[in-house]
C-alpha cells in the first residue's frame, strides 16, 4: 500500500466533532466511531500488533519511513480515538519526511498549523514524547524545515503566498526566504509584463524591496508610452504631474501643449484661450494665438479708458492696438477736458461719438456747455454756462467773450437772411454774431468785440449789411408794415443812421435785391415793374427776375419771372437753367445738389444745378440734408434709408422711421424696436421703446423706456436717468417724444421737474 495511500485518515479524528456540539456533535461521533470501527478491523487484518503515535515519531526522527509508516497503520482504534491530535501530529510528521514530494511536505505543513493550537494542548503530549530526546519544537521544525525546501523547490507564486499565510499563522521561525523568493518572483512577473497595476501592487507589497527603484523606472517606462500615446490630456497631465524628473517628459508636455492648441484654436472660445496663453507664454504660436484672441475681443471690448489699458497690456503686439491706444489717447482728453484740445480734435476727426463725452467733461469741469453745432464753420464758438449765461471761445479753447450775455431764440423779423437759423454764432463767413443782454440786440465780431452795440429790438443779417431795428419810441408815427432801422456793414461801421425796411407781406422779396455776390460780367437793370429786373451777361438781356433773388447755396440763387411757377437757378456767373419744379420745395443736400418737387408729377427729383441734370428722378419721397457724408432718405414706400453721396444705398438695412446720423450714430426705428446704430448699420445701443435725436444737442438722443423718458448720447451713456413722465402729447402730433424739448440746457418735465443737461 502506498503512502500516499495510507495516511491522511487521523486529521479527521480531531477536526471534525471539533466543529459540532451538543446533540448533533454525539450523532456525528456515533457515524465516526463505526467508520473508524471497520478501519481498524482492516487494520488489525494486516498488522495484529497495535502501535502508537510515539512508536510512529521515533521511527520518523531515526529516520526509517517504512518502518514509521509500518507502525501508523498500525495504530489502534482505541489509541486514535484516545489521540487524535498525538495522531496527527504523527502523520505529519511522517509526510514531511525527506524522501516525500514536495505536495505531501506542504500537506503536512498545512496540517500541522491546522491543529497546532490541539497539538500544543493536548495532555497526551508528555505521555507521546516522554523519555525521548524529542520535542514538539523539534518536529515542528522539522516540518518547517521540510515544508520550506518544499515550497522554494516548487516556486510559484501561489504557493508561497499560501505558505505564507500559514507560516504567519504558526509564527514560523525562518520565513526570509519564501518572502525573497515570492518578491523575486513577482519582480520577475512585473518587469515582464506593462502593467501599472502590478508595479503599484508590487511597491504596495514591497515598500522597501531593492527592486524598488526598477519597478518605480518600469512603472514610468509604462506611464510615458501610454501618456504619448494617448488622446486624453488628463493621462498627459497626470504623467507631467506624478513624474517631472523623468527624462522624456518634455516630449510628453510638448505633446499636450501642442494638441491643446489645435482644439482650443478650433474652439475659438476666449477663455479657454487665455488660459492656454497663461499657462504657455512662451509657446512658438504664443502671438499668432494672441492676434485670434484680440480679433474676438476687441469688438466686445467695453468702452472704457480702463478696459482699453487691460487689452494694450495683455496684447502689446496685436494689430488693433494702434488703435486701442488712439482711443486711450480720447479718454485722457477726456479727463484732461482741455478745451483747446478737444477743439482740435474735432478739426482733426469730426464729430464722432467722442465729442458727446468731450462735451460733458467739459460741462463738469469747466461748467460750459458747447452751443455751437459746427466749430469748424466759425471763428468763435458759442457756450453757455450752467447759470445759462452765453461767451464766446476762440479755437484755442481761451474765452474770449465773458460768458454774460442772454440766451434768446431767435424770432426773425421778416426781413429775408439766408442767417435766420445761426444769427447767434460767429460764422467764419459773415464774422459776425449777434447778441443779447437785457431785451436788447448787438452784434459782435469774430475778435469778440462789441462792434453793434446792445441797443437794438432785432437784427437780421442781409448778404451786404446788417439792419439793426431800432426800439419804438413814445408817440413816434409809425407807417403801417415799415421798421426804422440803423443799417451796418459787416466791418461793424454803421452805413446808415436811420432807414425804413417794410416787413409787410412781399417785404421778403422787395427787400431781396442784394446782387454784390455777382461776378463782374454780371449786371442787373430796373424795368419798368418795381418788382422786375433784367439781367445782363457781358452786355447781353439773357433773362428777367420778378420778385427778387433766393437764396439755395452760396454759388446759386433762384428766381422766378412773372406769372409763372416753374423756378429758375442762376449761377454767379450768370447762368441761368429753367427748372420745372416748385420754388417752396427746395432743399439742398450737399454742396451744389438739391432736391426739389415736380410740378408735372408730384415726385422729387435730385438735381445737379452744376450739371444743370437730373441725376435722380422719382426714387425717393423726401430727402435730408447730408450729414457726416451719409443722406437720411425715405423712399416712395414711406421706409427711411440711408444712402451715400451717389444715391445708393449707404446700409441695406430699411427702417420704419429714421433721423440723421449725428455724431457717427443715427436713431432708427424698426417694428417696437428703437435703437442706435452706427454707419455699418449696426445696432450700438439698448433696444427702447421710442427713440428720437435731442433737437440743437449733438449726439444726445430723448428715449422712452416701460413709459419712462430720458436722454442717452451717442454711446448709449445715459445723460439724463430714464425715470421721467412726458409732457402729455399735443392732439397736433403723434410722435412720443415730441413734447420733449431742451431750452438752454434745461428740459421740463410733467411733474415740473427739470434736468440739466450735462449735470452728472
Amino acid at each position: 500500500m502506498e503512502l500516499s495511500n495510507k495516511i491522511y485518515i487521523f486529521e479527521g479524528l480531531l477536526s471534525a466533532p471539533a466543529i459540532r456540539s451538543g446533540t448533533e456533535t454525539k450523532l456525528h461521533l456515533n457515524y465516526m466511531k463505526k467508520i473508524y470501527t471497520t478501519i481498524l478491523l482492516a487494520l488489525c487484518v494486516m498488522s495484529a500488533a497495535a502501535q502508537s503515535p510515539r512508536a510512529v515519531i521515533k521511527s520518523i526522527m531515526e529516520g526509517d519511513a517504512e518502518k514509521a509508516i509500518e507502525r501508523l497503520e498500525k495504530i489502534s482504534l482505541k489509541t486514535r480515538n484516545e489521540m487524535p491530535e498525538m495522531c496527527i501530529l504523527a502523520e505529519a510528521a511522517l509526510l514531511s519526511m525527506e524522501h516525500q514530494n514536495n505536495e505531501s511536505k506542504l500537506r503536512s505543513y498545512d496540517m500541522l498549523i491546522t491543529h497546532i493550537k490541539q497539538i500544543s494542548e493536548s495532555e497526551n503530549i508528555e505521555k507521546t514524547l516522554k523519555g525521548d530526546d524529542i520535542t514538539l519544537q523539534d518536529i515542528v521544525a522539522m516540518i518547517e524545515q521540510q515544508s520550506l525546501n518544499a515550497v522554494l523547490e516548487i516556486d510559484t507564486e501561489s504557493t508561497y503566498r499560501s505558505y505564507i499565510a500559514l507560516a504567519e499563522k504558526g509564527n514560523h521561525s525562518n520565513i526570509k526566504p519564501v518572502l525573497r523568493k515570492l518578491e523575486e518572483k513577482i519582480f520577475e512577473g512585473v518587469m515582464g509584463e506593462r502593467s501599472v497595476e502590478a508595479c503599484n501592487k508590487f511597491l504596495a507589497e514591497f515598500p522597501e524591496s531593492e527592486h524598488r527603484t526598477e519597478v518605480e523606472a518600469h512603472r514610468a517606462n509604462i506611464r510615458y508610452d501610454e501618456a504619448i500615446a494617448s488622446t486624453d490630456e488628463d493621462v498627459m497631465e497626470l504623467f507631467i504631474a506624478d513624474y517631472p524628473k523623468y527624462e522624456r517628459v518634455g516630449d510628453v508636455a510638448t505633446r499636450l501643449m501642442e494638441q491643446r492648441y489645435q482644439r482650443i484654436v478650433l474652439s475659438e472660445k476666449l477663455d479657454d484661450m487665455k488660459w492656454f496663453v497663461d499657462r504657455y507664454p512662451n509657446h512658438h504660436e504664443i502671438e499668432s494665438l494672441k492676434q485670434m484672441m484680440a480679433n474676438i475681443e476687441y469688438p466686445t471690448l467695453k468702452d472704457s479708458r480702463e478696459a482699453l489699458e487691460a487689452f494694450v497690456k495683455y496684447y502689446p503686439n496685436v494689430r488693433q492696438v494702434g488703435e486701442a491706444n488712439s482711443r486711450i489717447a480720447i479718454f485722457q482728453i477726456i479727463d484732461r477736458a482741455d478745451i483747446g484740445e478737444i477743439f482740435r480734435y474735432v478739426k482733426k476727426h469730426g464729430y464722432d461719438r467722442n465729442y458727446t463725452r468731450m462735451q460733458r467733461s467739459i460741462a463738469q469741469k469747466h461748467g460750459y456747455i458747447i452751443l455751437t453745432q459746427d466749430i469748424n464753420a466759425v471763428s468763435l464758438v458759442r457756450f453757455r454756462t450752467i447759470e445759462g449765461k452765453v461767451g464766446y471761445l476762440n479755437h484755442d479753447g481761451r474765452v474770449v467773450v465773458e460768458p454774460k450775455y442772454d440766451l434768446k431764440s431767435y424770432a426773425g423779423l421778416g426781413i429775408s437772411s439766408r442767417h435766420a437759423t445761426d444769427v447767434f454764432e460767429c460764422r467764419a463767413d459773415r464774422g459776425m454774431a449777434m447778441v443779447f443782454l437785457e431785451n436788447r440786440s448787438g452784434a459782435i465780431n469774430g475778435s469778440g468785440q462789441l462792434v453793434i452795440p446792445t441797443e437794438y429790438t432785432n437784427i437780421a443779417f442781409l448778404d451786404s449789411e446788417i439792419i439793426c431795428v431800432k426800439p419804438s419810441t413814445e408817440g413816434e408815427e409809425q407807417t403801417r408794415g415799415m421798421v426804422k432801422c440803423a443799417v451796418y456793414d459787416y466791418k461793424g461801421a454803421k452805413v446808415a443812421d436811420e432807414r425804413l425796411y417794410s416787413t409787410s407781406p412781399g417785404a421778403a422779396t422787395s427787400n431781396n435785391w442784394d446782387t454784390s455776390w455777382f461776378t463782374a460780367n454780371v449786371s442787373i437793370k430796373e424795368t419798368q415793374d418795381e418788382w422786375e429786373k433784367s439781367i445782363y451777361v457781358e452786355g447781353k438781356c439773357v433773362g428777367s427776375i420778378y420778385g427778387g433773388l433766393h437764396y439755395i447755396t452760396p454759388y446759386y440763387r433762384w428766381f422766378q419771372t412773372q406769372n409763372d411757377e416753374k423756378i429758375n437757378v442762376i449761377s454767379r456767373t450768370g447762368n441761368i437753367t429753367t427748372l420745372n419744379f416748385l420754388s417752396y420745395d427746395l432743399t439742398v443736400i450737399y454742396n451744389n445738389i438739391i432736391i426739389a418737387e415736380s410740378i408735372s408729377s408730384g415726385n422729387r427729383c435730385v438735381i445737379d444745378l452744376d450739371k444743370q441734370a437730373i441725376i435722380s428722378k422719382d426714387k425717393f419721397r423726401n430727402m435730408w440734408a447730408m450729414n457726416e457724408g451719409v443722406i437720411l432718405v425715405q423712399y416712395l414706400d414711406n421706409s427711411f434709408g440711408f444712402v451715400d453721396s451717389n444715391f445708393e444705398p449707404y446700409i441695406k438695412q430699411s427702417y420704419d422711421r429714421a433721423f440723421s446720423f449725428s455724431c457717427g450714430t443715427a436713431a432708427v426705428i424698426k417694428g417696437t424696436q428703437a435703437y442706435l446704430i452706427d454707419k455699418e448699420g449696426n445696432k450700438i445701443s439698448t433696444i427702447y421703446d421710442d427713440i428720437a435725436p435731442l433737437a440743437g444737442y449733438k449726439g444726445l438722443y430723448k428715449v422712452m423706456l416701460n413709459g419712462k423718458c430720458g436722454i442717452i448720447d451717442a454711446n448709449n451713456d445715459i445723460i439724463v436717468e430714464i425715470e421721467h413722465e412726458p409732457i402729455k402729447q399735443s392732439h397736433y402730433s403723434s410722435e412720443k417724444l415730441s413734447s420733449i424739448t431742451c431750452i438752454n440746457g434745461v428740459i421740463e418735465w410733467s411733474d415740473g421737474s427739470k434736468s440739466l443737461i450735462f449735470s452728472k
